[in-house]
């Protein structure tokens, strides 16, 4: 197997060495063990709204949705040189849990309404998955959602733990039971 680059593929990476060697701010780690305290959870923040600008920060997204359209070998080059660099890939749940279902599932109006401001890190999303008495454990959900009168709008009922990043999210997903009379593993539904 042939494992040598390119030349456009070595144009790419030294391209996005540039950019990083230039922008990368020598305050974050790529360690996700790395405490930083509240600062370095704010300074993440502005490096993600840098990204966000320079349409980074949703490296692997199609153009469609508002990412770069990176194919898989470009993909891989941008995360060896975030690595190199020692600075924290782009991560967060609106980008990593949220957006690929959107994507595949949500509606042409959600999409458009959602996806761009995620891929800018303009807004902040937190999961709502886990619960009381029942941490991580899916089938075990109680918070339920049920339609309204109208049969517009959810009305959810429950509670839900360990949300991170809830600090700073101005958006929560949640998984919540919709179906009573389904087996445990089924009946549940993913709420924006």
């Amino acid at each position: 197997m042939d494992t040598r680059e390119s030349p456009e593929l070595t144009e790419f990476r030294m391209t996005i060495r540039a950019w990083l060697e230039k922008h990368a701010p020598s305050k974050l780690s790529s360690d996700p063990y790395d405490y930083r305290g509240l600062d370095g959870a704010l300074f993440s923040h502005e490096w993600f709204k840098l990204l966000g600008r320079e349409g980074f920060l949703a490296y692997n997204w199609p153009k469609e949705y508002g990412g770069p359209g990176y194919s898989k070998a470009q993909q891989l080059v941008f995360e060896d040189e975030f690595r190199r660099m020692h600075v924290p890939l782009p991560y967060s749940f609106g980008l990593s849990l949220l957006a690929p279902p959107l994507m595949q599932f949500g509606t042409d109006a959600q999409k458009r309404r959602f996806l761009p401001p995620i891929g800018r890190h303009e807004e902040i999303w937190c999961q709502g998955y886990s619960e009381p008495n029942a941490g991580s454990d899916l089938a075990s959900l109680q918070t339920r959602a049920v339609l309204d009168d109208a049969g517009r709008n959810f009305i959810v009922n429950g509670q839900k733990i360990w949300t991170s990043a809830a600090n700073m999210a101005q958006w929560i997903f949640l998984l919540v039971r919709t179906d009573q009379n389904a087996p445990k593993q089924k009946g549940i539904s993913f709420l924006l």
